[in-house]
């Protein structure tokens, strides 16, 4: 592992080097950013989760922003991303499992990994994300690919700016990490957001504890009442957190990172999840 700044490092490991942002010491936590994201957008949410004693990561994905990934579309499948992120919770963990959190498109490829290899995941939280994509989540996802594949990262240059009017301080991220994402990961994470998913029967045996947790004002996922049916299958309340919208931890981080720890000190120290399926 070298580090790069106070926070920032790049991970070594045997899936290959991830750029990421760190923060406190003890259980280990790993933050997944999702589809047109990156680690920055839990940057917030970080020093908050390290004040109460955890060992917190966000790690872009293969790829995206800082982390380095290939030109070919075709290298991001699920199984491979999912691969990536286990090998982080490796890493981090140091051979124990982690508590995952993810975002948005993150959430598929954090709950794919959960269902590969339950052992290495204490638990899952979902953050702004139902886990199955909508057809309104193709449609946006399938124009994103088409874009990009036509004119490249700068066919979304666009619907960027449109997002940073309601964000402008985060503009210069977004324009930056926008550059600097492969191509082969805008049109390949996308397309694979398209396509067959983990299901949530496989993850509901998995044994994982599952969170959702989402901004009262997010109009892009669903209804809090559409998080609530999902989550009593899991036999827990959906936290709904009042004046957050899409990004609840950029929003909210104080309400969000309350929701991950009183979830997370509930998850007993002694739970034996299923064993992995394929064996990792």
């Amino acid at each position: 592992m070298t580090t790069v700044a106070d926070a920032s490092v790049l991970l070594e490991t045997d899936r290959g080097r991830f750029a990421a942002l760190r923060a406190g010491e003890g259980e280990p936590v790993v933050l997944v950013p999702g589809y047109l994201g990156s680690k920055e957008d839990f940057a917030p949410l970080l020093p908050v989760l390290a004040e109460p004693g955890f060992a917190a990561w966000a790690v872009d994905h293969h790829g995206q922003h800082e982390s380095p990934g290939s030109d070919d579309p075709s290298a991001y499948t699920l199984s491979a991303m999912a691969q990536d992120l286990l090998a982080v919770v490796d890493q981090v963990g140091e051979g124990a499992p982690a508590h995952v959190v993810a975002h948005c498109a993150g959430a598929a490829v954090a709950h794919a990994a959960a269902v590969a290899c339950p052992r290495s995941v204490r638990s899952l939280t979902s953050l702004g994300s139902l886990l199955s994509g909508s057809d309104r989540e193709t449609g946006f996802l399938t124009w994103c690919a088409d874009a990009v594949a036509a004119e490249g990262p700068a066919g979304l240059a666009t619907l960027v700016e449109h997002w940073a009017r309601e964000q402008p301080d985060r503009l210069d991220l977004m324009t930056t990490r926008l550059s600097t994402t492969r191509a082969g990961h805008l049109i390949g994470f996308a397309r694979l957001l398209c396509g067959p998913r983990a299901g949530i029967g496989e993850l509901a045996g998995s044994g994982v504890p599952l969170l959702f947790v989402h901004g009262m004002d997010d109009e892009f996922t669903g209804s809090h009442a559409e998080y609530q049916r999902l989550a009593k299958r899991f036999g827990r309340d959906a936290v709904g957190v009042p004046g957050a919208g899409h990004c609840v931890q950029l929003d909210r981080p104080q309400e969000t990172a309350a929701a991950l720890t009183g979830f997370w000190r509930a998850v007993p120290a002694d739970r034996r999840p299923a064993p992995a399926a394929g064996g990792r």
